[in-house]
């Protein structure tokens, strides 16, 4: 593949992964799509790697005080004597300790399904078909979000069964086409979780997620075919629209109009069923 073909194609990647891991619409199951109807190769391991921690970056970066603020509560916390006379005393007023706990909590089940079911999700991404299907299911995850009893809008009233729940989907969201974004704030805003703690949570949720798969692949990589200036180039454009995104999401999110992102999913994966058919 000569130099501008690959910068190209790293570009549209980038892109792609930027604008779709915020969005509720699953960057797994478009990346599928786009390699099987646009007869693209799969990305280099490395290069998969790269998008990913560029989308990390804009997570940090949109919420950098606040994982500044959790990391400064844990640390002062455990600093203290007093946690140590009483434990559960200092975990119930401590919103920052409670809050990095439930990321813990949250990320189990994401880590055991990925292990134990690894063959079988990666199955699935040569399949377009359950993509699209999975695609509807989004959607149909995506409608929850009109359900929703508030509860106060604070980082204090998420609980442990809110952490869980949350966590179960952004397992769930593991199949290429179920959104990770979209079923986790979705379940929150259906179990009464505040449209602003709800994607607090599922972004600093994707944090240990992504770290989690990076390290996992890290291992497979022997060696780097694209040049590095394709790599920077996915990596800074990953990055930058995946901020936007993010941005924009939450702006709509605070709106109320999360639900709109169903009739794209609905839409799209009866499309791609439909033309499956046809073909």
């Amino acid at each position: 593949m000569n130099n501008l073909p690959e910068i190209f194609t790293v570009f549209v990647l980038g892109l792609l992964q930027g604008l779709t891991e915020f969005l509720p619409v699953s960057s797994s199951g478009h990346l599928v799509l786009m390699q099987y109807f646009m007869g693209m190769k799969e990305p280099q391991l490395f290069f998969d790697i790269m998008v990913h921690v560029g989308t990390l970056g804009a997570i940090c970066l949109v919420y950098f005080r606040l994982i500044w603020e959790i990391m400064k509560g844990c640390v002062r916390i455990l600093c203290d004597r007093k946690f140590y006379r009483s434990p559960f005393q200092a975990f119930s007023e401590n919103a920052e300790l409670r809050f990095a706990w439930f990321i813990i909590l949250g990320s189990i089940p994401a880590g055991l399904i990925g292990v134990l079911l690894k063959d079988t999700i990666e199955s699935a991404f040569a399949s377009p078909t359950i993509v699209a299907f999975m695609l509807i299911v989004t959607g149909l995850l995506l409608q929850l979000s009109r359900v929703a009893k508030k509860k106060p809008n604070s980082r204090q009233a998420l609980n442990s069964w809110d952490a869980t729940r949350m966590g179960i989907a952004q397992a769930i969201a593991i199949m290429p086409g179920i959104s990770r974004s979209g079923s986790t704030i979705s379940i929150g805003l259906a179990t009464g979780v505040s449209p602003q703690t709800a994607a607090q949570y599922s972004f600093l949720l994707s944090i240990p997620a992504i770290l989690g798969a990076l390290a996992f692949d890290l291992k497979d990589i022997h060696e780097v075919a694209l040049a590095p200036i394709s790599i920077i180039i996915g990596t800074l454009t990953a990055s930058i629209t995946g901020y936007i995104a993010l941005r924009g999401l939450l702006a709509i999110l605070n709106r109320g109009r999360f639900v709109v992102f169903s009739y794209y999913c609905f839409g799209l994966g009866s499309l791609v069923l439909l033309i499956k058919i046809i073909l």
